[in-house]
C-alpha cells in the first residue's frame, strides 16, 4: 500500500515543474500586454490543434495537466484540449521503447495518435464558438483566478501566486493519484482476465480503462499488450482515451460539469471507435 502512496507522490511531483512553469508564464502575461496578446493568439490560432498534438505526444502527462488548466481559464478551445488529451500517452511510450519486442510499433502508435488528435481537434474547434481570453481584456486589478493584481516589485511578489496555485493543484493530483493507484493495485488482475475473454470488444473496455485519471492506467494497458492479453488496436483505444491525471484536474472545475462530461464522452468514443475500426482491419 505504501509503495502505491510513494509512487503517487513521485508521479504527482513530476507534474510540479510544468504547473509552476505555466503559472509563472500566466503571471508574466498578465503584466505584459503585448506578450500576452501574441501568446493567446497562438493558442487561439488556426493551427492550435496541430501544436497541441505534437506537444501532447511527449511522454509526460504534465503537458495535458497544463493544457487543462489553460482550458479552465478560457485560454484554449475544446478541440485544442482534446488534441492534447488524445495525443497524450503518459508512461506508455517509454515502456514500449524499452521492450525489444514492442520498440518497432512505437512509431505506429505515435503516428496514429498525432494524426487522430489533429483530426479531432480541428473538427471540434470548427464547431466551437467560445470566445477566448484573447478576445477581451482581463480586469487590471484581477488575475487569472481572481487573485489581487499589483506591481511585482520583488521576486517573492512575482512567484507567490504561481507557487500557491501549483501547490493546491499538486495536493489535488496527489490525492486522486493515490486513490486510483490503490484501485488499480487491487483490480489489475481481474481487469486483465476480463479483457482477455472479450475478443473483438476489447477496445470498448480498454478505452474505459484509459479514462482512469492515473498514470497506472497507461502502464496496465501497455503491460497487457506486451503480455499478449490485448491486441494493438485495443492498446491504441486505451491510449487515445488516456490523458493521465488531466481529467481529474478538469472535473475540479465543477461549474462546467455538463461540458466536462461531454468531453469525457467524446474522449471515450474517440478511443472506442478508433480501436474497433483498427480491429476490423486486423491491426
Amino acid at each position: 500500500m505504501w509503495e502505491v502512496v510513494l509512487e503517487a507522490l513521485v508521479d504527482s511531483a513530476k507534474a510540479l515543474p510544468f504547473l509552476l512553469a505555466i503559472y509563472l508564464v500566466i503571471e508574466f502575461l498578465e503584466h505584459n500586454h503585448k506578450a500576452k496578446q501574441r501568446t493567446l493568439k497562438l493558442l487561439n490560432g488556426k493551427f492550435a490543434p496541430a501544436v497541441a498534438s505534437v506537444v501532447g505526444i511527449v511522454p509526460q502527462c504534465g503537458f495535458s495537466v497544463m493544457a487543462t488548466d489553460l482550458y479552465c481559464q478560457n485560454y484554449l478551445k475544446v478541440g485544442t484540449l482534446l488534441a492534447f488529451f488524445v495525443a497524450t500517452s503518459d508512461e506508455a511510450l517509454p515502456i514500449l521503447l524499452t521492450n525489444s519486442q514492442t520498440v518497432g510499433i512505437v512509431w505506429v502508435v505515435v503516428a496514429i495518435k498525432v494524426a487522430y488528435a489533429m483530426l479531432i481537434g480541428f473538427v471540434v474547434n470548427a464547431f466551437d464558438k467560445t470566445v477566448l481570453q484573447v478576445d477581451y481584456q482581463i480586469k487590471q486589478d484581477e488575475g487569472c483566478c481572481g487573485h489581487e493584481m499589483h506591481d511585482k516589485k520583488t521576486f517573492w511578489q512575482f512567484v507567490k501566486h504561481p507557487l500557491l496555485h501549483s501547490a493546491k493543484i499538486f495536493v489535488y493530483i496527489f490525492v486522486v493519484n493515490t486513490v486510483f493507484g490503490l484501485l488499480m493495485l487491487y483490480f489489475e488482475q481481474p481487469i486483465a482476465n476480463f479483457t482477455a475473454q472479450i475478443g473483438v470488444f476489447q477496445s470498448l473496455f480498454t478505452a474505459l480503462v484509459g479514462l482512469v485519471p492515473n498514470c497506472s492506467s497507461s502502464v496496465v494497458l501497455t503491460g497487457m499488450y506486451t503480455e499478449n492479453i490485448i491486441d494493438l488496436s485495443a492498446l491504441v483505444a486505451g491510449l487515445v482515451s488516456n490523458s493521465g491525471i488531466a481529467l481529474a484536474v478538469l472535473f475540479k472545475q465543477k461549474s462546467k460539469w455538463k461540458r466536462n462530461l461531454l468531453i469525457l464522452a467524446v474522449l471515450y468514443l474517440a478511443g472506442a471507435i478508433l480501436g474497433t475500426t483498427l480491429a476490423l482491419f486486423g491491426l
